[in-house]
């Protein structure tokens, strides 16, 4: 079964389908903003930014394919924002949650220096209101919830990427003869 996916991971397919899936998650996103008027938080805004990164890592992986490093480094980008999408949409759907007197997010991202990306891409990546509760919902579960389950199966995808990295491409025979 890894070598499936090896060999399915050497190939440009996969991570067209990784980026296409990043580009469709995030065109979900502008219509909430744009279509239905729900406006991000910050933790949307940094949810955007880890799904961004799929379409960054599948990018890479189309870049060579063939070679075992690029696949890996693309894989290994695809787990670490994965896992950050994890932690920080479990993070919104606990602020979203909360009861009390209105949510404590912030209005303005936290970007580090060398990558604003909410002034780089503004439509994108700026917030512009609290955390609190949504209305929408799909099945009953809230946008948080999808999201977090998004990043599940993203850290599942990519750990199994990275497994079949790691099998031997071709079989052994040598050690059948000893």
């Amino acid at each position: 079964m890894l070598r499936f996916i090896q060999k399915f991971t050497s190939g440009r397919v996969c991570w067209f389908l990784l980026f296409l899936f990043s580009a469709s998650i995030e065109s979900c996103a502008l219509y909430f903003q744009y279509g239905l008027n729900l406006r991000p938080c910050v933790e949307c805004v940094y949810e955007r930014a880890a799904v961004a990164l799929f379409g960054v890592c599948g990018l890479v992986g189309m870049l060579m394919p063939a070679v075992k490093i690029m696949r890996f480094l693309a894989a290994s980008g695809f787990l670490a924002s994965s896992i950050f999408g994890l932690s920080v949409s479990i993070e919104h759907y606990l602020e979203t949650v909360k009861t009390g007197f209105g949510a404590t997010c912030r209005l303005k991202a936290d970007f580090p220096s060398f990558l604003p990306l909410d002034e780089w891409m503004p439509f994108m990546f700026r917030p512009l209101d609290t955390c609190g509760p949504l209305d929408w919902s799909l099945l009953g579960l809230s946008m948080p919830e999808w999201i977090m389950i998004i990043f599940a199966c993203g850290i599942i995808v990519s750990i199994v990427f990275i497994l079949s990295q790691l099998v031997r491409t071709t079989p052994r025979y040598d050690r059948y003869y000893r």
